[in-house]
């Protein structure tokens, strides 16, 4: 499936309320329990996404995926040539469920943190993405 937006074919589609329903319900629960699991495991999965978010790019993706944001937008605002280049970053992140792939109702598809990643303190969160800088040791 690509991961800009869905393609709408020319076929037809049925809907059904009481489906769409059980769907909503369906990640309601999951999100609960994502939610309980980033909160009673939260030392764990902080290592986890300490282990995940190696690199500066990906701490930047990071951030700046607070808010959901489309492929397009990730690339303009870090500057990458191709969205190659963007989704090597990425696609780890993806891979730990870290950012999670949501298709609006108008097609577009979004990125932004999934609930194990956004269900930890805000502090922990902070502190996993500011950028550490070490000022060079001055020799005496």
């Amino acid at each position: 499936m690509n991961d800009e937006t869905r393609i709408k074919k020319n076929r037809l589609e049925v809907s059904s309320q009481p489906l769409q329903d059980e769907l909503i319900a369906i990640k309601d629960r999951l999100s609960a329990i994502e939610t309980i699991e980033s909160i009673s495991n939260a030392p764990i999965v902080k290592k986890y996404v300490e282990e995940t978010l190696t690199s500066q790019e990906s701490k930047n993706i990071m951030m700046a995926c607070v808010e959901t944001k489309t492929k397009e937008q990730l690339q303009t605002q870090f500057g990458y040539r191709t969205k190659q280049a963007l989704d090597y970053h990425m696609q780890p992140l993806k891979q730990a469920n870290l950012l999670l792939r949501e298709v609006r109702e108008d097609g577009v598809v979004v990125f932004g943190w999934s609930n194990l990643f956004r269900s930890l303190p805000k502090a922990t969160i902070r502190a996993i993405l500011s950028e550490k800088k070490v000022s060079p040791r001055k020799s005496r």
